[in-house]
Parts: C-alpha cells; structure tokens; sequence
C-alpha cells in the first residue's frame, strides 16, 4: 500500500475467499463445453507476473481448473479484484493515523511462494466430495421462445428462467408479512443444451421457508427451516434442486421509521438491487454453487412490490437480468 505522494504505508497479508471463483470459472468452462458436466478437477490460484516488473509483482491472478488426460482450463482477472480489500486497509490505516482522511492511495499485489506445512499422517485426512446436480437435456431457445425478460440481460451470465407463478407467490408472501421479512428455497433444474452446448437453470418452484425468525431487517434460517424444505423437495419427487433462495426487502417499513420522503425512497439505493453481506453470507453458506440465484422482493411505499436479482459474477454477487416463463414448461 502505498500513499499518493508514494510512500510505503505498509504490507498487508490477503484473506480470501476463493471458492466462488471457483465456482464461476467452472461454470464458465461447464458453458462452453470445455469441462466434462459430471467432473470436479482440483483448482489452482496462480500468480500472472507483471511485464514491466516481474516477479513477485503481480498484474492479475488465474483460476485454473485441472482436468485428468487433458488440458488444464483457466481464467485470469485483475488485480482490481483487490479493490475493496485494499478499501479496507486503507480505512484501518486513517485510524492508525499512516493515511490522512480522504488522501488518494494505490497497492500492489505481491504473491510469494507459500511454505510447505509438515503433514501429519496420523490426523484426520480430509477430502472434499462435490455433490453431483442431475442436469437435463432441453432447448435453450424453446425457453426463450415462451419467456420474457426482466431487467437487462448480459449474454455473459448464466440464462435463467423463473416461473411467473413463482414471483407472484412471493409477491403474496411479501404482502402477507409487511414490515417483516420473508422468504423462501428456489427449487428447479439445471439444462444443457446439446446445439450450445449452453447451461441453463429453470426454477419452477419456491418452498416458504418456514421455521425462520424474521424481524424488519432479518430473516434468519434455522435447521428446521432446512429440514422442512428437504421434506418438501422429496415429497414434489420432480428430480428438481436447490438453486437459490429469495427473500423479502420492507423498504416501506425502513423509511417510514426513518420519515423519508417518497422522493427520497425512489433514488434510495436500499428500494433495489441491493443485496447485503447477510444476504451473500447465506448464499455462500447454503447455496454457494455458481448456477445459485438470490432474489429479492422490494417492498416499496411508491410502487408494486418488485423483484431483483443477484448472481456470482467473477467471485462476487452482483444485480443480474432473468427471464420469466409464462404458464406449462417442458424443456422442449
């Protein structure tokens, strides 16, 4: 880290999270037909070295996913990546007094090589076993050709298709628990499309999520709210998965205590596509597969309730465009 006039505020050791680019490079490959559908290869984080002043310097990282008898395959990214990260550390460095209040900084990413841990053959070996998604064989334009779109659809995010009925029943649970928050599990399948060899996720269902201690500014699962959903999703015995989940958003409630205005709320950032660290933290904990959505129902004082939606994004959940299918769905 470094200060605007150049001098050296510090170094700083990253924490990351890497598993949901992971998650996004392999559906990326999945997309395009580089990666078998059913195969999981082991993941590397690999330093891209700057050109103008090599190594340890780095201009970027890259994701590369092992596959056995073939080719490694791999995305690289920026190091703007660290973007908030280095926001953080710039924050703690105003509190020490090392950065004034306001002054511009800049960073760069080191990587050094990591020293090898003893291994211990008598601890407890542990080896992760990814759960295996029934994906279906459909037609991604028979889909588009009964859908319509909701919000601006980027060609570089997973298509995404939600039954009308879907929304209108969280829409009708909103309403429900106004001031309160509510929600439900996203069930469905996944599809490929042989022609595109294009994936796609149909959600067809939503389970209300029951069990949860909802407040105006939290719904909190509970194991019960799991267990009941996974008694539902056996009883459909449709083959459907998880793919998400959707909750509700009281903004009405949130501004009337607050005494905004109505001119206000509609330029308020909280009125749409706003998704919290609480609401990525259950994502990555109960859904954290690339191909999961979270929607949000806005509740809002100056319009019908609303929907958005949030999608990994190279490693991060962002606002994303879905499609929404009218009555019957065939995969044809």
């Amino acid at each position: 880290m470094f200060a605007e006039n150049g001098t050296e505020l510090g170094t700083v050791a990253v924490k990351r999270d890497w598993e949901p680019l992971y998650e996004f490079t392999r559906l990326h490959f999945l997309r395009r037909g580089e990666l078998a559908l059913d195969g999981d290869g082991g993941a590397s984080v690999l330093p891209v070295w700057d050109g103008s002043v090599g190594e340890p310097y780095c201009r970027g990282y890259r994701m590369e996913i092992a596959q056995p008898g073939r080719r490694p395959v791999a995305l690289e990214f920026p190091n703007r990546h660290f973007r908030d990260f280095a926001r953080t550390v710039a924050s703690a460095f105003v509190e020490e007094r090392r950065l004034a209040e306001g002054e511009r900084f800049t960073y760069l990413v080191v990587a050094q090589q990591a020293p090898l841990e003893p291994r211990d053959d008598g601890g407890l070996q542990i080896k992760s076993i990814a759960s295996r998604t029934l994906i279906r064989e459909g037609s991604l334009d028979g889909f588009l050709a009964r859908a319509t779109t909701h919000d601006a659809i980027d060609q570089g995010n997973l298509p995404v298709f939600v039954a009308a009925e879907v929304l209108e029943q969280a829409r009708s649970q909103t309403r429900c628990q106004e001031g309160t928050e509510t929600g439900g599990i996203l069930i469905g399948s996944l599809w490929h499309d042989a022609r595109s060899c294009e994936i796609f996720a149909e959600i067809t269902a939503q389970i209300p999520a029951e069990h949860t201690a909802g407040t105006a500014v939290k719904l909190t699962f509970t194991p019960q709210t799991w267990a009941a959903a996974d008694a539902a999703l056996r009883l459909r015995g449709r083959g459907e998965t998880y793919l998400g989940y959707w909750h509700s958003h009281p903004v009405r409630a949130w501004c009337k205590a607050k005494n905004c205005t109505l001119e206000s709320q509609r330029v308020c950032r909280l009125a749409r596509d706003f998704f919290s660290a609480d609401d990525e933290a259950v994502m990555r904990a109960a859904f954290p597969r690339a191909w999961c959505v979270g929607i949000v129902a806005n509740d809002t004082a100056f319009a019908d309730v609303t929907f958005s939606m949030f999608g990994n994004l190279e490693g991060t959940m962002q606002a994303r465009g879905f499609y929404i299918l009218g009555e019957g769905s065939n995969g044809t």
